[in-house]
């Protein structure tokens, strides 16, 4: 049995008093012995934290009991180790940066499929399939016939979809991510333009990954993830040491020193 429990969340809604959640909220994680990342802004909330069973459904509740956040849910994944180095919450003007603070999710979004849905959608050869996630995350792991955007942070796909997109607003168009946040911001946004046809996958690839059994699976590869544990197979188990490319790892060794 794995020792530690990793919970992945995020929620749109307004905080006001966004500001002065930061020092309660990460004195619990101290006292839990909760290592991870939460980020809070006037948008909502974004976060992965780990620790001992017993202490993350403490900070879940905890979470839970602040009415804006009362509806907030989570997804779990387990294992052997904790991924995270220490205890961070984070003000931010964005809980996922596009650079673009006035698109606000809760207005309007893509269309969300479950992962049997999207299946389907992938074998649609009028859809345009969208990796929203970095180029580097591409690389370990995307969807048969996802088209790679080849950005180097999430903010530069605005960019991307005014050069290759703009032209396209009749189009069914699909996006999607590691955990759903990044959809939803950037579904948003192509709503904003005037896209009428967008769809995007109901909590990423992770939940993809959770429910779709690998023998109908149209995953290949790994999924990357914010974390010491860098990728993650369709178990959702850490990969085995020496299983992920030596050329990747060398070219992106700045970035996961961060994690």
């Amino acid at each position: 049995m794995s020792l530690y429990t990793i919970a992945t969340f995020y929620q749109f809604t307004p905080l006001t008093n966004y500001e002065a959640m930061k020092e309660p909220l990460l004195m619990v994680m101290k006292e839990k012995n909760i290592r991870g990342t939460i980020i809070l802004a006037a948008e909502g909330i974004n976060g992965t934290f780990c620790g001992e069973e017993e202490s993350v459904t403490y900070l879940e509740n905890y979470l839970k009991s602040f009415t804006e956040l009362s509806e907030l849910s989570f997804r779990k994944t387990y294992d052997d180790f904790n991924p995270f180095d220490k205890a961070k919450v984070k003000l931010r003007k964005e809980i996922v940066t596009l650079g673009t603070p006035e698109i606000n999710p809760k207005d309007e979004t893509g269309i969300h499929l479950t992962p049997e849905e999207w299946n389907e959608l992938l074998t649609d050869p009028n859809v345009i399939v969208i990796d929203t996630r970095n180029d580097y995350e591409v690389k370990l792991g995307t969807f048969k016939g996802a088209t790679n955007p080849e950005t180097e942070n999430f903010r530069d796909l605005p960019e991307y979809v005014e050069k290759h997109l703009l032209d396209k607003k009749d189009k069914k168009v699909a996006m999607y991510c590691t955990g759903g946040i990044r959809c939803e911001k950037s579904t948003a946004y192509l709503k904003k333009l005037g896209f009428k046809q967008v769809y995007q996958l109901n909590g990423g690839i992770l939940n993809y990954l959770a429910t779709m059994p690998v023998e109908n699976s149209m995953w290949e590869g790994h999924c990357f993830v914010f974390d010491e544990r860098v990728a993650l197979d369709h178990s959702l188990k850490s990969l085995e040491k020496g299983s992920i490319d030596t050329e990747w790892k060398n070219k992106n060794r700045k970035k996961l020193e961060q994690y």
